[in-house]
């Protein structure tokens, strides 16, 4: 007896089109001049010190406060890098970048920090699930929260992966934490750069002459390229720490 010929399986977009993971990371640039005033405004000096000391202490917490105004929860953000298992697309707020060449990415500029949020959230949305993990390096206290942040500052809602869950129900690797089970000589330290994870890994990093507290001064003075290929370089020394970790 000949067996009936079965149905071959069908698959939908929804099997196939969620990604596995998505490893993110962003870059700011300055907050507006109000928000620094109004965090120079909130320092506040205890009631027993000498006011020479009140001043001192005054003028460091001015020069530290504008020394890390890119920090600041007003402060733009300027790019986001995104690489899944699939594909790596970067997110330019900030306008035409000029000619750039970023091997194995594809770049997306937008007009503004809105109009780039908007597209991110429109990716993420067909390109994640409940199931994709969302990865950073110290994607839980900086990346993550600057991102909502700048959604509802926008009045813009945020992409289903990115809201906030009590449960835990989204999957989240943070690789700086992740990197204490790794390593003696780290384990108890507060933070852990990237490079120093690349370093400990023995990850080739691209000779880089800037840092992350470059960016701010690259974005006034015009230089987009370079803060979009630092991201990209970033995004993918994370990759590779995350493979590298959880392989």
């Amino acid at each position: 007896m000949i067996a009936a010929p079965q149905a071959a399986p069908v698959v939908t977009l929804t099997q196939t089109a969620a990604a596995r993971y998505v490893v993110l990371d962003i870059e700011t640039g300055d907050a507006p001049e109000d928000a620094i005033q109004a965090a120079l405004g909130s320092w506040k000096a205890p009631k027993n010190w000498k006011p020479e000391t009140v001043e001192k202490n005054r003028a460091e917490a001015a020069e530290k406060i504008r020394s890390k105004a890119a920090l600041l929860d007003a402060s733009p953000i300027l790019c986001v890098g995104a690489r899944t298992d699939r594909e790596a697309i970067m997110f330019n707020g900030m306008g035409e970048a000029g000619p750039l060449e970023l091997s194995g990415w594809s770049v997306r500029s937008y007009p503004d920090e809105g109009a780039m949020l908007a597209g991110m959230a429109a990716w993420l949305d067909t390109q994640t699930d409940a199931d994709t993990i969302l990865i950073g390096h110290n994607v839980r206290a900086f990346d993550l929260p600057k991102i909502r942040g700048a959604f509802v500052r926008h009045r813009l809602a945020l992409p289903a992966c990115l809201k906030p869950r009590t449960d835990g129900s989204q999957p989240m690797t943070d690789t700086m934490s992740l990197f204490k089970s790794f390593s003696m000589e780290h384990r108890d330290a507060f933070a852990v750069g990237l490079d120093v994870v690349c370093t400990a890994f023995g990850i080739p990093r691209p000779k880089q002459v800037i840092s992350g507290d470059d960016v701010p001064r690259l974005h006034r003075e015009g230089h987009f390229a370079e803060i979009l290929i630092y991201n990209a370089i970033d995004v993918d020394a994370t990759t590779e720490i995350y493979r590298l970790m959880m392989a």
